[in-house]
């Protein structure tokens, strides 16, 4: 067990949930970091948590704007874990602003690094990777695939993190990559597909399917990844990639929305535009988690079917707040 955790990208989708699943399973004192404030408790599962009053310690800090800030927090707190969540994530708009996506996924976790890599406190840190930085994939790649990235995001990912690997060979940097099917479940930001599904069909709304929804991928509870991610804490081995995904195969995404369609009363015909631009997306990620049910453990992931009706459920019981969120990604410089 870890005493101190500092996790930056706190207020993220799966930052909240590993801090929740953390002070549910553990005694640990744990400092949150974002560059937003937080946010509403809709968003974020730990608010909900009776331990995060007195376990939990936030702070509004960026890691490109604040790094100096965050190194002096880390050397007076002296977590022996560090979780990285913080990144820009958004595959369509890394097109758009490539040099913010570089300045965050790479830049900034360089420099971070260079602050940590000597630093006995630390005993390990967590890079939370993508498996984007294989490019499309074949059926069950391992964590040995050739990397071929084909977005900026994915290659400003790829670049941060060959650092870290880089820190581990000339100075035993205690890092370890955590790389995650699609992500799913309650708290997820709006914009993300099975979120945004939910909502347009509520409001009546059309939905676009780009790649006319062919593209394949599988998908994981955000629950499952926190506990994962914890096991990659105390169990995963410094320098090394875990891919983190159910055994539950591939999914197309046009089947997702008919799969909500369905537990939600509505004809997909009517709900759905089909389109042919992805925006450069890959048309498949397929991992291979056998080394981390290997090193780390195996446990019974969340049903996809009942993920998706609980995420349902979680928007019907909060529309009156979600109804006046805005539906589409909004652009963080």
């Amino acid at each position: 067990m870890y005493k101190k955790i500092l996790v930056l990208g706190s207020n993220s989708f799966t930052g909240s949930h590993f801090i929740d699943y953390v002070l549910k399973n553990t005694d640990s004192e744990i400092i949150g970091l974002s560059r937003s404030q937080q946010y509403n408790n809709v968003f974020l599962s730990y608010s909900y948590n009776k331990k995060t009053s007195s376990k939990f310690t936030f702070s509004q800090l960026d890691l490109n704007n604040d790094l100096e800030k965050i190194c002096s927090i880390c050397d007076d707190f002296e977590p022996s874990l560090i979780v990285n969540y913080a990144a820009q994530g958004e595959v369509r708009n890394s097109w758009t602003w490539p040099e913010q996506w570089y300045k965050t996924n790479c830049l900034s976790v360089v420099n971070f690094a260079e602050h940590l890599k000597n630093k006995e406190y630390l005993k390990k840190y967590i890079a939370i990777s993508t498996p984007e930085v294989y490019g499309a994939t074949a059926l069950n790649i391992s964590e040995n695939q050739c990397y071929s990235p084909s977005t900026p995001y994915a290659v400003s990912k790829l670049a941060g993190e060959l650092h870290l690997l880089a820190l581990h060979k000339r100075y035993g940097f205690p890092v370890v990559l955590t790389r995650a099917a699609n992500l799913y479940g309650v708290h997820q930001q709006l914009y993300r597909i099975i979120p945004r599904t939910i909502i347009y069909l509520k409001f009546g709304k059309k939905i676009d399917l780009h790649g006319k929804g062919e593209t394949l991928r599988s998908f994981i509870h955000a629950r499952d990844v926190a506990k994962y991610t914890y096991l990659a804490a105390l169990k995963g081995k410094a320098g090394t990639s875990y891919h983190l995904g159910p055994d539950n195969g591939l999914i197309k995404i046009i089947d997702v929305v008919k799969l909500i369609c369905k537990l939600m009363g509505y004809d997909f015909q009517k709900h759905v535009n089909l389109v042919d631009e992805n925006f450069g997306q890959d048309s498949m990620y397929s991992l291979d988690n056998s080394k981390s049910k290997q090193d780390l453990g195996q446990f019974e992931f969340v049903n996809f079917q009942e993920g998706v009706k609980e995420t349902i459920d979680w928007i019907e019981d909060n529309w009156d707040f979600i109804k006046t969120q805005p539906w589409d990604y909004i652009h963080k410089k």
